[in-house]
């Protein structure tokens, strides 16, 4: 798989929040979000806000909407600064909303599977 650049992932996920309306971005903690890598490619992607209990609004109604109705998101992965890479297609196989509790806060966790797309958008 190449590179690509954020000019090229901007033009699809069209906004610089994590969540997009048909895309996320993931990366391993530099957003401050504490995404896992789990094995056979799925992903932990924890919800949409830094601070106090999440919400189910904005990206996270996004999730959920996906989760219910079965719409594959694609995926990007930040690996450097600038640099990132299409994991491809992902859908929401499932979520919880949890305690944080070294912060004392909810927030969701979405468990990300890989696949749902037959070819790329």
């Amino acid at each position: 798989m190449s590179s690509l650049t954020w000019s090229e992932v901007f033009a699809y996920h069209r906004t610089r929040k994590g969540i997009g309306r048909q895309s996320l971005l993931v990366d391993r903690g530099e957003s401050g979000y504490r995404n896992l890598f789990l094995p056979e490619g799925r992903i932990l992607y924890m919800g949409e806000g830094r601070r106090g209990h999440q919400e189910p609004v904005g990206g996270n109604l996004r999730l959920l909407l996906a989760h219910r109705e079965g719409t594959p998101l694609r995926v990007f992965l930040r690996e450097a600064p600038g640099r990132w890479r299409d994991l491809g297609c992902y859908r929401v196989e499932g979520w919880r909303y949890a305690l944080l509790e070294e912060e004392g806060r909810w927030v969701y966790w979405f468990t990300l599977a890989p696949g749902g797309c037959e070819e790329a958008p």
